[in-house]
């Protein structure tokens, strides 16, 4: 009889690892599409030359992937414009920024929802 506990015990731990493993996985992969995705929209910005219409398309984008996104331009000048709605207008004089994107961090398993921000800049 106690075979059989110690089987059944053996079992249920062998479960709770495999299910916290595959929670941990899952979560890492969410922390590397928030990554690569700080990396596109700093790219974009970096090719656009901050263009206004693609700063606009960069948070309405982050929006639909169910991130927040927060995007400070600064000026030559050393004055700074943080945009968190798409309503951009002008970006004539925008020599630098700064992207900050807040993404949630998930494990099922422990169904824990926290939110974790990594920044960029565009020069």
């Amino acid at each position: 009889m106690s075979q059989v506990f110690k089987t059944f015990m053996g079992v249920f731990f062998i479960l709770i690892l495999l299910l916290t493993g595959v929670g941990i996985i899952s979560a890492q992969m969410d922390v590397s599409a928030a990554l690569n995705y700080k990396t596109d929209v700093v790219t974009e910005l970096e090719n656009s030359n901050y263009n206004a219409e693609v700063i606009n398309a960069c948070i309405t984008q982050a929006k639909d992937k169910g991130y927040e996104i927060k995007i400070r331009t600064f000026v030559s000048g050393g004055a700074s414009t943080v945009y968190v709605s798409p309503n951009v207008s002008d970006t004539t004089d925008v020599v630098m920024a700064e992207v900050v994107l807040t993404y949630p961090y998930k494990m099922f398993f422990l169904e824990t929802a926290l939110k974790r921000e990594v920044r960029g800049y565009a020069r």
